[in-house]
C-alpha cells in the first residue's frame, strides 16, 4: 500500500512538473512568436523610386520658429548633438560644456564646466539622456562618462579601463548600464555595440559582421557622424543603429537587446568591401546611400544623402533627402531631393524641415542665423504659399533686424497623431 501511495505521488509530481515545462515552453514560444511578429523591413529601395514634394502640413498640426536666447553664455557653435527632451532641449558642440535650453530657448545652465577638477570636462565627445530618472550621461574627451542631473548638479563618473579605446564613442543603455560603440577600425573587431554594467563587466552584445585583413593599411573614419547617428531615444529605451548595419536593435521588455526594425537600401547599400575603415583609395560609385534614423509615436524619418570618394570631394553629390514611414500603416513615401533634402514648410515659411531629432510627437531642427538670413532673403521664401500669413509676416519682421552672427534658431514642429 505504501508504495502505491509513492507511486502515486510521484506520479503527480511528474505531472507538475511536465505542465510547468509546457507552460514555460508555451511562454518562451508566445514570446519568440510576438518578437518575430513584431520585427519588420522599411522597403527602403522601393520606397525611393517614387519622389515628390512633401508639404510638413500634411504630418504636422503646428510649426514654431525660436530663436535661441541671444546673450553670450547661450552662443551655439557648430552643434555635433542635441537631445530632446518633453521639457528640455540639450546642446553640445566642441571645447564647450553641454548647454540647456528649454523649449521656448531660453537658456537655463551649463552642465559641468570645462577644467579638470570633479564634474569637469574638457570636450564632450558624445552625449546622451536617460529622461525617466532625469540624468545627462556625457562622454568625455578625457575618455570617461560623467553623470549630472537635469538640474545640472554632479552625480559620479564612470571610467572604465575599455575607455582607453578612443575609437570607442559611450552612451547611457538603461538603469546603471552604459553602452559602448564602435565601427571596426582594423577588420578585427568582434562587436559593433558592447552592454556594460556599473563595474564594466560586459553583459550583452551586438556582434559586427564586416572583417578583412588591415595589411598595415588604415583607412578614413566614417565621415557622417555629424549627420548619422548611431543612437535615440523613444519610449524611454535607446535604439541603436551602427553605421553599416541596416538593422535598429533596442531592449524587450526583458532588458535584451532585440533587432526592432531593418532598414533595406538594396541597391544603395554601401558594399562591405568599400567601408571607410577598410581603405583610404579606392573609388565609390555615386549612387551608394547612407542614413540616418528619427522615430515619433507614429513615424520612423530617415534623412539620407550620398557616399562619395573622399579623395575627390568636388565630385561628392551634395543632394539629401527624406524618407518617411508611417508605422501603423507600413506605408512610405520619399521628398523630392534637394540640397537641403526637407519637407517644404507650408505653416510658417520657413527653410525646409529635417528633423535633427525627436521625442515623442514631436521634431526638432536647428538652423544658424546665416542660414536663416540668406534663406530670408531667397526667392524660395519670398514666393511661398503658406496656410499662416502672419507667421510668414513674423519671418518678414525678422529679416529686417537679423544679423548673421545672431545665435541659432529652433524649428520645433508638432506632429499629427
Amino acid at each position: 500500500m505504501k508504495i502505491k501511495q509513492q507511486a502515486l505521488q510521484f506520479f503527480i509530481i511528474l505531472l507538475m512538473v511536465l505542465g510547468i515545462c509546457n507552460s514555460c515552453q508555451e511562454k518562451n514560444k508566445t514570446q519568440n512568436t510576438e518578437a518575430a511578429s513584431s520585427f519588420y523591413t522599411i522597403p527602403f529601395d522601393e520606397i525611393v523610386k517614387n519622389k515628390r514634394e512633401v508639404k510638413l502640413s500634411e504630418f504636422a498640426s503646428e510649426a514654431k520658429i525660436i530663436q535661441f536666447e541671444n546673450i553670450l553664455e547661450a552662443m551655439l557653435g557648430d552643434v555635433e548633438d542635441i537631445e530632446l527632451t518633453k521639457d528640455y532641449i540639450f546642446v553640445k558642440f566642441w571645447e564647450h560644456p553641454v548647454l540647456q535650453f528649454s523649449h521656448d530657448g531660453k537658456f537655463i545652465r551649463d552642465i559641468g564646466k570645462r577644467g579638470k577638477g570633479p564634474g569637469e570636462y574638457g570636450t564632450c565627445m558624445k552625449l546622451s539622456i536617460d529622461e525617466k530618472d532625469e540624468k545627462v550621461y556625457i562622454h568625455t574627451g578625457e575618455l570617461d562618462v560623467k553623470v549630472f542631473n537635469f538640474k545640472g548638479d554632479y552625480l559620479k563618473t564612470y571610467n572604465y579601463e575599455a575607455l582607453e579605446n578612443f575609437m570607442c564613442f559611450w552612451i547611457w543603455g538603461r538603469d546603471s548600464c552604459l553602452i559602448s560603440y564602435f565601427e571596426p577600425i582594423d577588420g578585427t573587431e568582434p562587436f559593433v555595440f558592447i552592454e556594460h554594467d556599473a563595474k564594466g563587466d560586459t553583459l550583452q552584445t551586438i556582434a559586427n559582421h564586416i572583417f578583412w585583413d588591415s595589411k598595415g593599411e588604415f583607412g578614413s573614419i566614417t565621415p557622417f557622424f555629424g549627420v548619422q547617428n548611431f543612437y535615440y531615444c523613444f519610449n524611454g529605451k535607446s535604439h541603436l543603429k551602427g553605421a553599416y548595419n541596416d538593422t535598429i536593435y533596442t531592449y524587450n521588455n526583458s532588458n535584451k537587446l532585440v533587432p526592432k526594425y531593418c532598414i533595406d537600401l538594396g541597391r544603395y547599400k554601401l558594399p562591405d568591401d568599400l567601408i571607410y575603415e577598410r581603405k583610404r583609395t579606392r573609388p565609390v560609385p555615386d549612387n551608394l546611400i547612407w542614413t540616418g534614423v528619427h522615430e515619433t509615436s507614429d513615424n520612423i524619418f530617415i534623412p539620407y544623402g550620398y557616399h562619395y570618394d573622399i579623395e575627390k570631394p568636388e565630385l561628392r553629390n551634395e543632394k539629401q533627402g527624406l524618407v518617411l514611414y508611417k508605422k501603423n500603416t507600413k506605408v512610405g513615401l520619399a521628398i523630392k531631393e534637394t540640397k537641403q533634402g526637407g519637407l517644404i514648410d507650408d505653416i510658417t515659411g520657413g527653410p525646409d524641415f529635417r528633423p535633427k531629432t525627436t521625442n515623442g510627437n514631436t521634431a526638432i531642427m536647428l538652423v544658424t542665423a546665416l542660414d536663416m538670413k540668406l534663406y530670408l532673403e531667397s526667392d524660395a521664401f519670398k514666393n511661398k504659399a503658406v496656410k499662416f500669413p502672419e507667421e510668414k509676416e513674423k519671418l518678414i519682421q525678422l529679416n529686417k533686424t537679423l544679423n548673421e552672427n545672431d545665435n541659432h534658431f529652433l524649428v520645433l514642429v508638432k506632429l499629427k497623431d
